[in-house]
């Protein structure tokens, strides 16, 4: 006989289906207390529900296996608890807790039976639920190889360690015991997982699909706890997936709307005109000439004086002289420059821009109020005979130009979302590999 174990279910192999029989009560060899087998016939172990003592159900003497546990520990699914999951109708026969090797790691597998479909496990960890089937047949390279293929699905090794038996309660179609240690090598493909469990007897293939913990909820009717959503279940589906190509044909859609606007905007300089301010302009109100606008579009207005440690402030108005309806526009202008310990310096600017929203056509002109540094210069020089120092100042009116604020604000708008998105994902997936790796 060879020393190397073998894959279930040849060397212990789950009970096949049979046809639903009643339920079997004896009394507790230690306790005396009632004993229900809900798989009667199947099953080879149960739990007295009052002393916890294991019990050896496929003995004639109902031989006890392991003397009672620490205390009862209730489980989120009671025994009993009946749910229909993927179309079949399940009831829970037993439970049991598990750990991994230092017991950092904790979770319950819930047996479910069917008289027609025999046995799965409902595993629950940390309120993540996986509906667990154990495979009939070997799966070349499980627990020995970095990828694996089973049932048309490539999986992914995730991580390795052992998984002790803390505690069993209900019955079972093996000799549980809290005794029982195996280790497992875990493979993932979500929503499925792949198990591989190994003693020195056997090697035990599963594989599970991921379920909500509201469906799981729903279906037994109890008030199961929900995971967080900083949460990552082992085997459950990323729900943090970038729509890069909704967010691509966006960009181009944008893009393209941009490129029209640019096409078909008039882009037009319609008055620029420079005035020589000098203290004698304070307090007077400066205009420029007319010019016309034959359809409505917007008013860019560009102000540039090169000055030199001094400030200019511009309070204007574009004024429709057919409709004396007006636009009003400030500007402030000002530039320093010098020498410290820490050498140059310079501060502000010589130009401003202003962008006035789309006008009605009409003849219109500008009316300008100009208040600057060089007002302030001593009244003396305005009765002097000198020329009056001047600052020149150029005004620039375009009409109807191209506006891209908007389209860089929806460029930013359209990839935050991606980015965003796989932010949380790549956050999700850290959740769920930070579960994974090898214990030794």
């Amino acid at each position: 006989m060879s020393d190397q174990p073998s894959i279930l279910p040849s060397a212990e192999p789950a009970p096949p289906p049979r046809a639903p029989g009643r339920p079997r009560n004896f009394a507790c060899p230690n306790c005396g207390g009632a004993v229900t087998l809900r798989a009667a016939g199947q099953s080879i172990t149960a739990t007295c529900s009052q002393c916890s003592s294991v019990i050896d159900v496929a003995d004639e003497n109902l031989r006890i296996i392991e003397a009672a546990q620490s205390a009862m520990q209730q489980s989120d699914i009671p025994i009993g608890a009946r749910a229909r999951l993927k179309d079949i109708e399940w009831e829970v026969v037993g439970y049991m807790r598990r750990s991994d090797g230092p017991g950092d790691f904790r979770w319950t597998e819930h047996l479910l039976f069917n008289p027609y479909h025999g046995y799965r496990f409902l595993a629950e960890e940390y309120d993540h639920w996986t509906l667990v089937k154990m495979l009939n047949r070997d799966v070349p390279g499980a627990g020995r190889e970095g990828w694996i293929d089973a049932n048309g699905r490539s999986y992914q090794f995730f991580g390795r360690g052992f998984a002790r038996t803390t505690y069993v309660a209900g019955e079972f179609f093996w000799r549980a015991s809290t005794s029982d240690v195996t280790a497992v090598t875990d493979y993932i493909a979500p929503p499925y997982r792949l198990m591989v469990e190994r003693n020195d007897e056997e090697i035990i293939v599963s594989e599970g699909e991921y379920l909500d913990a509201r469906l799981v909820a729903a279906a037994f009717k109890l008030p199961l706890r929900v995971p967080s959503s900083s949460s990552a279940g082992v085997s459950q589906v990323n729900p943090y997936k970038p729509s890069f190509t909704i967010v691509a044909l966006a960009v181009v859609a944008a893009t393209m709307l941009q490129g029209t606007l640019l096409a078909i905007s008039a882009n037009a300089l319609v008055n620029s005109q420079t005035y020589n301010l000098t203290a004698a302009d304070k307090n007077k109100t400066l205009s420029s000439g007319t010019f016309r606008l034959n359809r409505s579009g917007n008013i860019e207005i560009e102000t540039t004086s090169y000055l030199s440690n001094d400030w200019l402030e511009l309070d204007m108005a574009l004024v429709n002289i057919d409709t004396n309806q007006s636009y009003s526009v400030f500007q402030s202008l000002e530039h320093y420059s010098g020498t410290d310990s820490d050498g140059r310096w310079e501060e502000g600017g010589n130009s401003e821009t202003s962008l006035l929203p789309p006008v009605p056509p009409g003849t219109y002109k500008l009316l300008i109020e100009p208040d600057a540094g060089l007002f302030s210069k001593p009244s003396s020089l305005l009765s002097s005979s000198a020329p009056l120092p001047a600052q020149p100042v150029t005004i620039t009116i375009k009409y109807d130009v191209p506006v891209w604020s908007n389209y860089l604000i929806a460029m930013a708008l359209l990839l935050a979302v991606p980015a965003i998105s796989l932010i949380r994902r790549m956050m999700f997936e850290k959740s769920r590999w930070e579960k994974g790796g090898v214990a030794e």
